[in-house]
């Protein structure tokens, strides 16, 4: 579900000096010029858009906690309440992050974004966290309701039944002078609160405590949530949508489906559904190169590490390989195959042409570079599902307006640890042939014969 968030006032802060009465306005967003980019880019969002995972899908009305949660915990990987539970204070504190920011920097843009974000990441955490301690979201979710109405000096009375975000939101929308007047509260209570649950220590199984009070915790947090968007104007049950929109995007689970660009140009143009390309690595004086080769015909220039220090980027075409098998792009492939498609005059300039090709490479180059800081180096240890979010994100951003922009993050993340583990095998071996099943979406590696002197 998309929202967007045109203005929000931020008052409240874990301290009563924090950001009250500061308001904060997104910029119009620039209206899309006529023809160009701009338009075919528009085009390819919509069409990729179609096949995009929506979480509407699952909630046809009113979104309910229990049924938010029966979406989050498909993607909960870590199934036990301590580690959830810490996740939760680092999410509470990355909220205080944001909005400290936000108030210092005198952000404009993003800061919806931001705020909501980190609201909807602690949603999730909150949720699971309740699940893993065995206790039903409806009844955390009464305790919210039972806590709200306290706080506004409501009577006590029985809750609808299913509770939804919109139920609990209802509640504080009849009390906005009393949410302005309260300032920080809100957030001052969330913080401690989110303390309170990591503060003696909290065991695999559980929350400490008896089981009352843990569930009466659980929903004071959950109320607090509700609160703090009250205070910002943001809908929790928006931040919900676009949580499971976020978790879907990145741990899509057996709802995968593979999203490809689509195909402009002429036959004669498209990748071909496979690939047999041999790397091989020859010493020529003091320079070490690698020769690429297909069909028994070399391609492109021989290529070096183009660095001070050996770190085996001559062997980096694998990457822009990778990317042309999990996401159907890759200008620098087109380039090097000679698939440009010029029968298209809009797509051989804004698709296949040289600001395409830099874009590639340096995100090929900027992934490398991350990949060089971890240990072990080339992402050798990181799983599926594990590669930093923060890149993906970022990858991501470098692409927009391209072809390739509504490519899920999970894709990116194949593309990114399926080309590095062909990678690695090509630096240990000295060379070798990739095949690439581009239609099945898959890369096999064959090591390379014996040369003999």
């Amino acid at each position: 579900m998309r929202c967007d968030v045109t203005e929000v006032r931020l008052g409240c802060s874990a301290t009563q000096s924090f950001l009250d009465g500061v308001t904060v306005k997104t910029a119009n967003p620039p209206s899309p010029r006529k023809g160009g980019r701009s338009l075919m880019a528009k085009q390819l969002r919509r069409q990729a858009n179609q096949s995009t995972l929506d979480p509407r899908d699952a909630f046809p009305g009113a979104i309910t906690i229990a049924g938010y949660h029966q979406e989050a915990r498909k993607t909960d990987r870590l199934k036990n309440a301590r580690d959830l539970s810490f996740g939760f204070f680092g999410e509470v504190g990355g909220l205080l992050s944001a909005l400290k920011k936000q108030k210092r920097d005198q952000l404009v843009l993003s800061d919806p974004q931001a705020v909501s974000e980190e609201l909807g990441d602690a949603l999730w955490y909150l949720v699971n966290l309740a699940g893993a301690c065995d206790f039903l979201l409806e009844d955390v979710a009464a305790q919210a309701w039972a806590f709200l109405r306290q706080h506004f000096g409501e009577s006590s009375r029985r809750p609808p039944a299913p509770l939804t975000f919109r139920s609990l939101e209802g509640l504080c929308a009849q009390h906005h002078a009393q949410l302005s007047r309260q300032g920080s509260s809100a957030l001052q209570l969330l913080a401690k609160a989110a303390g309170t649950i990591v503060s003696d220590g909290v065991p695999k199984r559980g929350l400490s405590g008896a089981p009352q009070e843990q569930q009466a915790i659980l929903g004071q947090l959950l109320a607090a949530l509700v609160l703090v968007c009250a205070r910002h104007r943001l809908s929790l049950e928006a931040i919900a949508y676009a949580n499971l929109q976020k978790t879907m995007d990145r741990w899509p689970g057996q709802a995968a489906a593979y999203q490809l660009p689509q195909n402009y140009g002429e036959p004669h143009e498209q990748f071909p559904e496979e690939l047999q390309i041999t790397f091989m690595q020859r010493r020529v004086g003091n320079r070490v190169l690698v020769f690429q080769r297909l069909n028994k015909v070399n391609i492109g220039d021989p290529l070096t590490d183009n660095s001070h220090r050996a770190d085996g980027y001559r062997f980096h075409d694998a990457f822009h390989i990778a990317y042309a098998v999990h996401l159907g792009w890759s200008p620098v492939l087109r380039a090097l195959l000679k698939l440009k498609r010029k029968s298209d005059s809009r797509i051989d300039e804004n698709e296949d042409g040289a600001r395409a090709v830099i874009i590639e490479e340096g995100i090929a180059t900027w992934i490398f570079n991350h990949s060089l800081r971890q240990s072990p180096k080339y992402y050798a240890d990181v799983e599926e599902g594990r590669l930093d979010y923060f890149l993906l994100k970022q990858v991501r951003s470098l692409v927009a307006g391209f072809e390739v922009e509504a490519a899920p993050l999970w894709q990116w993340e194949k593309a990114i640890l399926d080309g590095f583990r062909i990678f690695r095998l090509l630096l240990d071996n000295k060379g070798g042939t990739i095949v690439a099943d581009l239609k099945k979406h898959t890369m096999n590696y064959i090591e390379p014969e014996v040369v003999r002197s």
